[in-house]
């Protein structure tokens, strides 16, 4: 059997030495320990035999990219072939995980049933079945995953529902067009070119995809999604969940893998939980007193009607009159479908949060302008906000929720990446600020985050 492998392995130079092991002993899974793959061991009457699949691929792969990669492996139409040798199999790997735009583009056509051809445009609809195949079976594999990571989400209710697979699947589609909304029926070679080469997370995904199938360096006891230690998980590592028994998800797994894959790579690893309006109540002062000194953050938001939106704060949340934040903001939706609009940089308007002031509003704002925010929540009463119909802020902009004035149903805020450290002497500077704003100071000791000259009091543990 080893000196399968190695001829095996020999016969396709484009894997690197410690690949041709791992797909060289996937492929005699697959294949019987013969030199080719028949189809028979794939597809029974023209339909995927999902028992034949579990024999080395698992139950994480979605029936629809079953097809989508045995049209690949042994073409269709008259120049179907009846197996595939290792060379083959080994390309649809290497093709999927690091290949050019030109292999890459040659994998969708072949797995679209289609010759790569330039001249030929692709239907948009099968297209999109193709990027939620992808997007299901990512799902699926953390699903099935053993990993502390995954399995955290899931048992907090992040379950990864098909309908939300479906929107993130649409949603990496939506973008070969330019417009997201816009009505599309076919793809051009050019635009599947541009579309390859911009969009990133569709590549993450299918490296990720791949990189499990074919079971390249996979270890036991792997806390990622993936077993290959050079990539990122696009799941982050959930902190402070551990302690919330009731914990009330109302985001989807899918939703998670969306927005994390849009925020800066350094914040992509944690995701640190800081506030629930179901847990903390529904109090504006203390939600301000938890984000406050936290780093980065997303505000996420259900409304009465079911619509959930948010937004990226790329700066420690802070009281007072001024806008903050960078061009890194950008506002999103999730549901019903998943969009990011990112910063138009036309003003700086990304995040503001006030209290107790009598001259300015009191709320929380991200983009646009005071009345006509692209996010307004309001500070008293709490639980009331509105969604402007433009924003120039932020680029691509519709309004987030249902309507233009909502209630809240439920509201999040996560820190993302590591704690920051608070600096002493910059903290010291900062009582003085506190000393003349008593409503601020008061926030933050409801929080229990009170700042002395002689030191700092840490919060207690979420």
């Amino acid at each position: 059997m080893g000196n399968t492998s190695k001829k095996l392995a020999a016969k396709c130079t484009l894997l690197t030495k410690d690949e041709q092991k791992h797909v060289a002993a996937t492929f005699r899974a697959a294949s019987k320990n013969s030199e080719r793959i028949r189809e028979d061991d794939l597809i029974v009457s023209g339909k995927v035999d999902a028992v034949s699949l579990e024999k080395f691929w698992g139950p994480q792969i979605d029936p629809r990219l079953a097809q989508y990669l045995t049209n690949f492996l042994f073409g269709s139409g008259q120049e179907k072939s009846p197996s595939v040798d290792f060379n083959r199999f080994a390309e649809l790997y290497v093709y999927n995980v690091r290949g050019t735009v030109d292999e890459r583009m040659m994998v969708t056509y072949n797995s679209l049933g289609k010759d790569y051809n330039e001249e030929i445009e692709l239907p948009y609809q099968l297209l999109r079945e193709y990027c939620e195949s992808i997007a299901s079976t990512y799902i699926k594999i953390l699903k099935s995953s053993s990993s502390k990571r995954a399995q955290t989400w899931i048992s907090k209710g992040f379950r990864g529902r098909a309908c939300h697979v479906q929107a993130l699947g649409e949603a990496v589609a939506a973008s070969i067009g330019g417009d997201m909304d816009s009505a599309q029926h076919h793809c051009t070679a050019n635009q599947l070119s541009s579309w390859l080469q911009q969009n990133t997370l569709l590549k993450q995904l299918a490296e990720l995809v791949f990189v499990n199938l074919y079971g390249i360096n996979k270890k036991q006891g792997d806390e990622s999604p993936t077993p290959m230690p050079t990539l990122p998980s696009l799941l982050p590592l959930p902190e402070g969940l551990e302690s919330m028994p009731d914990y009330p998800a109302f985001i989807d797994l899918s939703h998670i893998v969306w927005l994390n894959s849009h925020i800066p790579q350094k914040y992509q690893h944690k995701w640190r939980f800081l506030f629930s309006s179901h847990i903390h109540g529904e109090s504006f002062s203390t939600m301000a007193g938890r984000i406050i000194d936290q780093g980065p953050s997303i505000l996420i938001i259900e409304d009465n009607s079911g619509y959930i939106f948010g937004g990226f704060a790329p700066e420690a949340w802070s009281l007072g009159p001024n806008f903050g934040g960078t061009e890194d903001s950008f506002l999103f939706t999730v549901a019903p479908k998943m969009r990011v609009y990112p910063a138009t940089t036309y003003n700086d308007h990304y995040q503001y949060m006030n209290h107790h002031t009598k001259t300015l509003p009191n709320g929380l704002l991200m983009g646009g302008q005071f009345n006509f925010g692209g996010i307004w929540v309001n500070a008293d009463p709490f639980g009331e906000g509105s969604s402007a119909e433009s924003c120039s802020t932020y680029r691509g902009y519709k309004r987030l929720s249902r309507e233009p004035s909502f209630r809240i149903r439920s509201l999040e805020v996560w820190g993302v990446g590591d704690k920051p450290v608070i600096d002493k002497d910059s903290d010291e500077r900062e009582v003085s600020v506190l000393d003349t704003n008593p409503e601020a100071k008061a926030i933050l000791e409801l929080a229990g985050r009170t700042r002395h000259s002689e030191g700092i009091r840490e919060p207690p543990p979420l």
